[in-house]
């Protein structure tokens, strides 16, 4: 009864497995960590848009990437699933459920034994 007016986020949290079904099946993979970090190694085919831009620019930041906003689904991605989280629940309004955090981020990702390359070329 207590949590009937307890807000639920509109995105999911998805695993590796999932999230990579999603990307493989054209959903738009966007990265919000800094940059240094997104060239150590990232998700091949992410585009990088710092969570600092989401925060300023909200979806502009997204449309200002290259990214189409209009998918049926986008996959948010970080190094453990926070900052994605976060920029998840910024693009709230705009994206409701077709946001998808990836759980546990890249970390998650490569203990699964998926790739990462440098600036996810």
């Amino acid at each position: 009864m207590f949590g009937l007016f307890k807000s639920q986020p509109a995105h999911r949290d998805i695993g590796p497995v999932a999230a990579q079904e999603l990307i493989a099946a054209g959903a738009p993979a966007v990265d919000v960590r800094e940059p240094a970090e997104f060239a150590a190694g990232a998700i091949q085919g992410s585009v990088n848009v710092p969570l600092g831009a989401v925060q300023m620019q909200g979806i502009a930041a997204l449309r200002n990437a290259g990214i189409d906003v209009d998918a049926t689904h986008l996959v948010l991605i970080c190094r453990s699933g926070n900052r994605s989280g976060v920029a998840c629940g910024i693009l709230r309004d705009t994206l409701g459920e077709r946001a998808h955090n990836l759980a546990g981020g890249v970390i998650a990702w490569a203990q699964q034994g998926m790739p990462l390359t440098p600036g996810g070329a």
